[in-house]
């Protein structure tokens, strides 16, 4: 390992060599900026992950656990939030308090102050660092599909659903769908 480096060190008496080396060096470091690493944008987008993008999610879970039921291919199902994702953040309390007294009084201060932890972001920024996520509750799922009007699909729907989602089975809603024959 060190002859091979006393090799390079040997070719490398050049200003005109070591200029290009540390231009290249220069340019990759450029270059890095530009194309940020996959880990930065992919811790991104766990972030920006909305109520909408989740209530679609379960769209699409539920209407699979129908259609494994039923055997109906396009059944609809439509899920009710109650509100959207809610976000705990580090925090750090700092109090303070002081008292005086005086001939026939006697005073007394508290404060506080509250700042979040801030973390710095690939692009440079800071945001807050977050410690929960805490996803919308479920209001209500309709689940309209055929074969819904079958008393037993009915149950095995209703129960694959509210086991899934936590539910009560007071927020769930089963019915038939309209099936048309082309005459």
């Amino acid at each position: 390992m060190n002859s091979l480096l006393e090799r390079l060190r040997g070719g490398v008496k050049s200003p005109k060599v070591l200029l290009i080396i540390g231009l290249a060096g220069i340019l990759l470091i450029g270059l890095s900026s530009v194309f940020p690493a996959g880990k930065g944008t992919e811790n991104n987008k766990t972030q920006e992950f909305s109520a909408q993008e989740y209530c679609i999610e379960l769209e699409e879970k539920i209407e699979k656990i129908v259609t494994d039921i039923t055997g109906d291919k396009s059944p609809t199902v439509v899920v009710t939030l109650g509100s959207g994702i809610r976000y705990s953040y580090a925090d750090s309390i700092e109090a303070d308090s002081s008292s005086q007294t005086g001939e026939k009084t006697e005073q007394k201060s508290e404060s506080s102050n509250k700042t979040y932890i801030t973390v710095k972001a690939s692009d440079g920024g800071e945001e807050p660092l977050v410690i929960t996520c805490l996803m919308p509750e479920i209001r209500g799922v309709a689940v309209i599909c055929n074969g819904g009007d079958n008393e037993a699909n009915r149950e095995k729907i209703e129960n694959a659903v509210t086991a899934a989602l936590n539910i009560t089975s007071k927020r769930v809603f089963i019915t038939g769908g309209a099936t048309y024959e082309k005459g």
